[in-house]
Formats: structure tokens, C-alpha cells, sequence
């Protein structure tokens, strides 16, 4: 038993080492990103993109680490990560990429030097950074009260996320306009949801005594009542079975919201039925980012469903990335008929149940966006 222990602890340390070594290794940290106007070549380019890759390298060693604890802060600097990433390819003209990478690197140095897990006492609140903006206020309110929230450590993780989804959106609205904030609110408002349930489920219910009602005399006219149906009836099968995303998002858009309300209705009404969710993503990017990337779209679905009440036992997952095409990409509205997350229902005695596909929220790439990222053919 003494040998195992020591082995599990000398695995931790070198995870841990092995982060530092990475930290050391980012040249001039202080100094930060390239300035757009000097990204003039690919070694540029790659440079800064290597030290994100390096501190992705850390991050996973932290979080894979038995003993790392700090969820808070480990998801914080994953949310920031994937933001300056994604606005330093996007040529972000305000500094929050800089500022997001910033962050991130302090974080990682945190839990490097062992800083102790933020509890709801001391958890930063109204974070700022360079380049962004507040927007909804209401959802602000939110967040600042669920940080101060009793069951806080149970939530920690959708807490942090959904704060940099709010950084993000602000950073839209001051770069680009308020029409390009709704992916990021969207992320925060389901992340709330998300949050709420967790904090919920981590405090124990009240007890609660209930007095079983007194028998009533069965009656010859009356008749006896029929057991709930266990599958849908033909117009509700005309239900969706999909949703879809915004290239590189897994956020849960407005009208993609609406689709899994009246999904939910359907399965609160018939609970023998359980539900597969399959992750999918459009060809370009490699295969390794596309798995993740479908795996994250899946679970935005899945949290939306507990959130409002669908049991997490009914729910099964897969991640399929770029695997499973269903359309040609030659136009934008194919490349966003790709990017998804398709149900499968399946009823009590194992048989699929066939929905309709459904297309409203197709969610299609801006002209910049689509001309800056026309598929790889040689991948």
C-alpha cells in the first residue's frame, strides 16, 4: 500500500514538474503576443502560437494531476486559452488576445506555485480585461451571486466559463459590433443553467415528511386509469433531432435553445425513453481539435437537458469530429449543416425512434470567415 502511494505522488510531482519546465521555456512572457501589425511572417505566427501550445501542455498536466484540485482556475485559463487562440487567428484589433493569453499564464503560475482553491469568500469578482466591455448586466448579477453561493466548489468550473463567455461577447461588441456578441451570450446563459443545477445538486434537499393519503374505496364504474404511453405519438415524432453550431463554437444558440425546449417536453412526457447525442463538426481543422470540438458541442447539449430536469442516467454520448459528414462542403450553408449534434432516441425495448432533421438554426460563417478557412485538401 506504502509503494502505491508513493508512486501516485511521485507521478503528481513530475506532472507538476513538467509544467513548470513548460513555463519556463515561454520566452519573454511579460512581453506578450506579436502586435498585429508585425505578424508579417509564418515564423511569427508560429512562435505565438507554439507558447499557446505549451501552455495548452501545462494546463492538461494540471488537469489530468489527481491531487490539482483547482477546477476554477484551470478552467478559467482553458476558456482564455481557447479565446486568445481563437481571436489572435481572427486578427483582433483591441489587445484581448494579448490580455486573454495574459490571464491565462498567471493562472497556470498560480496553481504552479500551489495557491491554495478559491472558495466563495475569495473568488475574484467584476474580472476586466483589455479590449472588451461589460454587456448584460443581468447575467453579471448572476454570476456574482452564484460565486457567493454556499454550494460554490460544486459549480466552480461553469462559473469560470461562463464568466469569460461575458469577456468574450464584450470583446465582440467592442471589435466588431453587438450583432457578433449572441454566440458568447448564449455560452454564458447556458452556462448559467448549468451552474444553477450544479448548485443545487450540491446541497442536501431538506428533509421532507409526507403523509401517504388515505385509501379511497375502488368504485365497479369506475374504469381503471391506462399506464402512461411509452412511445411518442406521430405528430410528436415530428420533433427534431439535431441542432447545429457556429463555425469553431459550441455554444448553444438562441433558436438552437428553442429546439431543445420542445425536445425535453417530449422526453419529461415519456421518461422510458433515453437519448444518444453524437458530436459533429465540419472537415476543416485537424482531427485531434475537430474530436474535441465535437465532444464540447455534445456536452452543451447534455448540460442544457439536465439543466432542465432530463435525468443524466437517460443520456449517452459520442464524439464523432469530422468523421461523419452529411453534407458536400462546396457552399457555406454546407459547411454549417456539418457542424451538429444529432439525437438518437431509443425506446424502453432498445429500438430507435425516428425525428425529423430540422434546419432553422443552420448558423452560417461570415464571407471573412469562410474566405480565411477553405478546407485543407491534403489533410
Amino acid at each position: 500500500m506504502s509503494r502505491r502511494i508513493t508512486v501516485q505522488r511521485l507521478t503528481s510531482y513530475a506532472l507538476a514538474a513538467l509544467a513548470l519546465v513548460a513555463l519556463v521555456a515561454i520566452p519573454a512572457l511579460a512581453a506578450g503576443l506579436t502586435p498585429l501589425r508585425e505578424r508579417t511572417s509564418d515564423q511569427v505566427i508560429a512562435a505565438d502560437l507554439a507558447r499557446m501550445d505549451r501552455l495548452a501542455l501545462q494546463l492538461g498536466a494540471y488537469s489530468a494531476s489527481a491531487e490539482t484540485r483547482d477546477r476554477w482556475r484551470i478552467a478559467r485559463a482553458e476558456a482564455l486559452l481557447e479565446a486568445a487562440r481563437h481571436e489572435y487567428m481572427d486578427n483582433d484589433r483591441t489587445g484581448f488576445d494579448t490580455a486573454a493569453l495574459a490571464e491565462a499564464e498567471a493562472l497556470v503560475a498560480q496553481i504552479g506555485a500551489g495557491a491554495a482553491a478559491f472558495t466563495r469568500d475569495d473568488v475574484p469578482g467584476e474580472p476586466t480585461l483589455a479590449g472588451t466591455t461589460r454587456v448584460r448586466e443581468d447575467l453579471w448579477t448572476q454570476l456574482e451571486q452564484m460565486k457567493r453561493h454556499e454550494g460554490y466548489a460544486c459549480a466552480a468550473e461553469e462559473l469560470a466559463r461562463m464568466e469569460v463567455a461575458l469577456l468574450r461577447a464584450g470583446n465582440e461588441q467592442v471589435d466588431q459590433g453587438e450583432c457578433h456578441t449572441s454566440p458568447h451570450l448564449a455560452e454564458a446563459e447556458h452556462r448559467a443553467l448549468a451552474a444553477r443545477a450544479a448548485l443545487e445538486a450540491c446541497l442536501p434537499p431538506a428533509p421532507v415528511v409526507v403523509q401517504p393519503p388515505a385509501p379511497e374505496p375502488i368504485r365497479p364504474s369506475e374504469t381503471v386509469p391506462q399506464p402512461a404511453p411509452s412511445v411518442p405519438t406521430a405528430e410528436e415524432l415530428r420533433i427534431p433531432r439535431n441542432v447545429h453550431f457556429a463555425l469553431d463554437k459550441y455554444a448553444i444558440g438562441v433558436t438552437s435553445r428553442r429546439v431543445i425546449d420542445g425536445i425535453v417536453a417530449v422526453l419529461k412526457r415519456y421518461p422510458s425513453i433515453t437519448v444518444r447525442l453524437e458530436g459533429h463538426t465540419d472537415s476543416r481543422a485537424s482531427a485531434a481539435y475537430n474530436m474535441r470540438l465535437s465532444q464540447n458541442r455534445v456536452n452543451s447539449v447534455r448540460n442544457v437537458m439536465v439543466a432542465l430536469g432530463i435525468d443524466a442516467a437517460r443520456i449517452t454520448t459520442s464524439f464523432k469530429g469530422e468523421a461523419d459528414l452529411r453534407s458536400d462542403e462546396d457552399s457555406k450553408t454546407g459547411f454549417a449543416r456539418n457542424r451538429r449534434v444529432e439525437m438518437v432516441f431509443v425506446d424502453s425495448e432498445g429500438r430507435d425512434i425516428q425525428a425529423e432533421s430540422q434546419e432553422e438554426d443552420l448558423q452560417l460563417e461570415s464571407d471573412r470567415e469562410f474566405g480565411r478557412s477553405k478546407p485543407d485538401p491534403k489533410k
